[in-house]
């Protein structure tokens, strides 16, 4: 074929099909290095990561090679971390959200106790933070019998424990697993 035959193609290129689709300069880049078509797309797969290629390129206006590289991008550098399902805990689970102070603030004893909470399966989240407490604990229960076995085994039998206190929740009013992009 001859440039006629596509006007406005550099017949020299290997690959010309996404000329429309190319990143917008580093001016639309955040701090982050991800540019708005990044941003959307990152939006979009966080509310559900199983839609096609060709379904995302078509909202997003890109080629499906375009949004298969964008996101292979992404996986690479550490943007996109994993691809999970979320599993509903049920009506009659119980969610506790525990805020726990050391006794000592070392490295050793952080290290310890982060080492505990990850090694638990009840646990669902767990954050260092600033202010009164030094974690924060969210986790998840069949019953109060199993919660009540958790805090013994976890947390009132830690010497570097001063001081726990729990509460439990009763009702969700915004669970969003999505972040700001």
């Amino acid at each position: 074929m001859s440039e006629r035959d596509h006007p406005g193609r550099d017949p020299r290129a290997a690959d010309n099909r996404d000329l429309d689709n190319r990143a917008p300069d580093n001016s639309d880049r955040d701090n982050r290095g991800l540019d708005p078509h990044d941003r959307r797309l990152l939006a979009l797969v966080q509310r559900n990561n199983r839609r096609s290629h060709d379904a995302l390129a078509a909202e997003l206006n890109l080629s499906a090679s375009a949004v298969r590289r964008r996101l292979k991008r992404l996986r690479d550098e550490g943007v996109i971390v994993g691809d999970v399902s979320i599993v509903e805990p049920g009506r009659r689970m119980v969610t506790v959200i525990t805020s726990i102070r050391l006794l000592r603030e070392t490295h050793a004893v952080y290290e310890a106790f982060k080492r505990r909470m990850r090694d638990s399966n009840a646990v669902a989240q767990c954050y260092t933070v600033s202010g009164e407490a030094d974690f924060i604990v969210i986790a998840h229960f069949d019953d109060l019998k199993r919660y009540e076995e958790w805090i013994d085994r976890y947390i009132l039998t830690d010497d570097a424990v001063q001081r726990s206190e729990t509460n439990i929740v009763y009702s969700r009013v915004k669970y969003e697993t999505a972040v700001s992009v």
